[in-house]
């Protein structure tokens, strides 16, 4: 692996960041390293840990979906990241209601999220060796499905760590 040039470190200094909940097949997990890269077509890079068991099933199916959900949902989409998808089915365990998505074959979208992307694979961004901790795949989307606004109402921030704010309100997660 490549060393950083010195004093080149991770900081998380470019917190907070929008988490979403990503659903592959039937399992979710929260992810917070995702962002826009193009307009048109429409697409999203988002970053998976290597560890994560929803990796392998990314690999697999090739889809998954992209939700947003309100503050006020915050427990469960967090503690989706505190809880293994391995051996036990994780949604039900956490009260999120899956339901068949509108373009994709094997991935479900949880219902009562404020906006919905539905993605395909278009690649995984990796260069081999050098890879690092997260695993990038470059995404298409095929299909949003439209609520409220997130940044219109209380969205769900990721200070890092187990820190989380919404827009004037801060919160400490204690699993």
């Amino acid at each position: 692996m490549s060393t950083p040039p010195s004093g080149a470190r991770y900081d998380s200094g470019f917190y907070p960041m929008h988490l979403a909940l990503l659903s592959v097949a039937s399992n979710v997990l929260p992810v917070a390293w995702w962002t826009p890269v193009s307009k048109d077509p429409f697409r999203f890079l988002v970053a998976i840990d290597r560890k994560n068991h929803s990796l392998q099933l990314l690999r697999r199916c090739g889809e998954a979906a992209l939700h947003f959900f309100p503050w006020s949902e915050r427990e469960r989409v967090i503690r989706a990241g505190y809880t293994s998808g391995r051996k036990r089915d994780k949604a039900s365990r956490l009260g999120f209601a899956l339901e068949p998505a509108v373009c994709l074959a094997e991935t479900r979208v949880v219902r009562g999220a404020d906006v919905v992307f539905e993605l395909r694979v278009r690649r995984e961004v990796d260069d081999g060796d050098d890879a690092g901790d997260h695993a990038p795949f470059l995404f298409d989307v095929v299909h949003v499905h439209r609520g409220t606004r997130p940044a219109m109402g209380a969205p769900l921030l990721f200070l890092g760590w187990r820190d989380f704010a919404t827009l004037g309100e801060r919160w400490r997660f204690r699993p």
